[in-house]
């Protein structure tokens, strides 16, 4: 959750969220993926910012057990969902 606040913008990450983690291995190497949701980002049309009500938008982060190193952000898309 640090790691995603200090990348990302502070509107979307004042309301971070974690959904899910699982275990897993990549490239040999035990790890965490971790899944976090966030606000998505303002509308703006005509230059006046629209809020975007119970729209959120998913990321999964792979982060190394042993050292807590975080070695990527994807966005995660849900099954079902029609962006």
């Amino acid at each position: 959750m640090e790691f995603a606040a200090a990348v990302l913008d502070t509107y979307r990450t004042r309301d971070l969220r974690l959904e899910e983690i699982e275990s897993g291995e990549v490239q040999g190497a035990p790890v965490w993926l971790i899944t976090l949701s966030l606000q998505r980002p303002k509308l703006a049309v005509g230059g006046i910012e629209l809020p975007s009500f119970g729209e959120r938008d998913y990321k999964t982060f792979t982060v190394k057990k042993d050292t807590a190193e975080v070695l990527s952000m994807k966005i995660r898309e849900l099954a079902g969902h029609n962006a």
